[in-house]
């Protein structure tokens, strides 16, 4: 294996790694916070991370000029980060279990293909359509309770990620479409900005205190920083030298190391139906990962 991609391979399981202790260390968090206390304290210490970052670059501490149009879309951006970031970590917060969120979060790739199909005209290929079935068919068995009404599903934790999904594709075929303007670290900064303010909105009309316990500010600030800056720093380097399909195979199977970690950190599992829904969920993203591959690889043929 070639140096770069070692690197590459190395970052993208850094990213998955860092990027599993954020259902984690949040889920510890909220046996103690409310949402808007958690929101706060999260995101200013994500603008802290992914400035100090930027700052430590040569190629970010000059002033660059941000066009109109990028600045429009940097704000669309962040609007629909504050839906989908909003609704996944008040899913994780009812969330019986930390790793039940991780596997719904898998319904991404359903809905970043979806979108292709409908804005790019792009095609569903047999191993894509298969992808789809099983993750679908995981969500069903992972939200199966014979007293779900309508009412609860919506604001229970399956109901929370298909929302916060939705977006989260919307913020990705956005940010794709304009990452040669954008930079990730722009990106990331004006997240964490965008949802700081929300939170803060939402401190100051709810009067909640700003005063929170030792335990849930280390919970914050360890997770702060293996998440919205570590998990960021690892999928950037894993892009820099591998392709990106290679880099969200690894990253799909994210919830088994929720899975582990929850197990350790908290002593439980969720029930075995649910795992195993899991387990179709990160079969079918890992699915739609390789018919994307093969989809696009037979396009470049054929040009």
């Amino acid at each position: 294996m070639s140096k770069s991609l070692l690197k590459g391979y190395s970052s993208a399981f850094l990213a998955t790694l860092a990027g599993s202790t954020v259902y984690i260390f949040s889920k510890a968090a909220f046996s103690e916070v409310s949402l808007p206390q958690f929101g706060f304290y999260w995101f200013l210490l994500a603008i802290f991370w992914n400035s100090a970052f930027a700052i430590s670059i040569p190629e970010h501490r000059h002033f660059h000029f941000i066009s109109k149009k990028s600045f429009k879309i940097m704000v669309w951006v962040g609007l629909i980060e504050i839906v989908a970031t909003t609704t996944f970590y008040w899913a994780i917060s009812v969330s019986s279990n930390a790793a039940i969120p991780s596997f719904l979060r898998n319904m991404e790739y359903i809905f970043v293909a979806l979108l292709g199909v409908v804005l790019l005209g792009e095609r569903f290929v047999k191993l894509e359509i298969l992808g789809v079935i099983l993750t679908i068919l995981g969500v069903l068995i992972i939200s199966y309770h014979k007293d779900t009404t309508f009412a609860s599903f919506i604001t229970g934790t399956s109901g929370l990620m298909i929302v916060s999904t939705v977006f989260y594709a919307m913020r990705t075929i956005t940010a794709k479409k304009h990452i040669e303007t954008i930079t990730p670290t722009m990106l990331a900064i004006n997240r964490a900005i965008f949802l700081f303010i929300f939170a803060t909105i939402f401190i100051i009309a709810l009067k909640q205190s700003l005063i929170i316990s030792q335990y849930a500010f280390l919970n914050i600030l360890i997770g702060s920083f293996l998440g919205p800056f570590l998990t960021s720093l690892g999928q950037y380097n894993a892009l820099k030298h591998i392709e990106a399909s290679r880099s969200a195979i690894l990253q799909s199977t994210t919830a088994l190391f929720v899975l582990l970690g929850a197990y350790l950190y908290f002593g439980k599992l969720p029930l075995p139906y649910q795992i195993a829904g899991g387990l179709f969920t990160i079969a079918g993203a890992i699915l739609l990962v390789v018919g994307r591959r093969i989809h696009f690889r037979g396009l470049y043929k054929k040009l």
